[in-house]
């Protein structure tokens, strides 16, 4: 990584001299780690064969490396941005200042991290990966999700892993509605990027349901998760894997009505 691609990818690290560049390299070992976790080796190790994958990659290096090195740098503000502190004459940037840069880096990396996991999507390398499996074991995957469906205004991966406990509860609830199999399937079909429209439709209704939830207005997670069983229902050729499943037998189950004919008579 040289120094010209880690400034373009954290312009706020742009300095005129080697300074500060020179500290943060020490980190990158770190964030190069985190992207081969990320990718699984075999992947990994091909990333140079596709540039724009090469391009999130490094994005993700730098700044996972920038955030991590952070709190061990001895940060001025200049007419340019964040430099280091070299001499007993230059007084450090305020912590406040700081931290509102490592919040904003953090925001950065997280975006970064969404990025690069959208465009893993449906890759053959990656996809059977424990890594793929265990991000898309949920239907919320991305922070940029909690604007549209859990009224966060500036959610990030970090926001999102706070509320992931409601999340997993909201989901368990929804997969006693529509039966854990579909909600795999669903969720296999976002990880594989093979979702039909009416398999997004359904994720779209599914996340609304969990938003109302999570938000904690149980009157509108009602709302939300009968009209989703109701337009199930009513697509049901569609969903084969719902269709065959005890869910779909409860949710349609009616009572036995005695009729005057029957030979039969049950009380109750």
């Amino acid at each position: 990584m040289t120094r010209e691609e880690f400034e373009y990818h954290v312009p706020s690290a742009v300095m005129p001299d080697d300074t500060l560049f020179e500290r943060i390299a020490a980190h990158l070992a770190d964030g190069e780690a985190s992207v081969q976790s990320l990718l699984g080796r075999g992947l990994y190790d091909q990333r140079s064969q596709d540039l724009t994958l090469l391009n999130l990659c490094n994005r993700v290096v730098c700044l996972e490396a920038y955030n991590n090195a952070i709190p061990h740098l001895d940060l001025v503000l200049t007419e340019n941005g964040f430099g280091v502190v070299s001499n007993q004459n230059v007084a450090p940037a305020s912590s406040e200042r700081v931290n509102r840069l490592r919040e904003q880096v953090k925001q950065s990396l997280d975006d970064a991290i969404d990025d690069l996991l959208d465009y893993l999507r449906g890759n053959p390398l990656w996809v059977s990966t424990d890594t793929a499996t265990a991000v898309f074991r949920s239907l919320v995957w991305n922070g940029r999700q909690q604007l549209v469906y859990f009224a966060v205004l500036n959610g990030h991966r970090s926001t999102l892993d706070e509320l992931r406990p409601k999340i997993a509860a909201a989901e368990e609830r929804i997969k006693h509605c529509i039966s854990h199999e579909f909600f795999n399937e669903l969720c296999d079909a976002l990880r594989l990027r093979t979702a039909t429209t009416e398999q997004n439709t359904a994720i779209h209704k599914i996340l609304m349901t969990i938003g109302a939830d999570v938000t904690e207005d149980k009157a509108m997670a009602h709302f939300h998760v009968k009209k989703l069983v109701e337009w199930l229902d009513g697509n049901i050729r569609t969903f084969p894997t719902y269709a065959n499943s005890t869910a779909y037998a409860a949710n349609t189950f009616e009572p036995y009505k005695n009729e005057k004919d029957d030979p039969c008579f049950f009380f109750g």
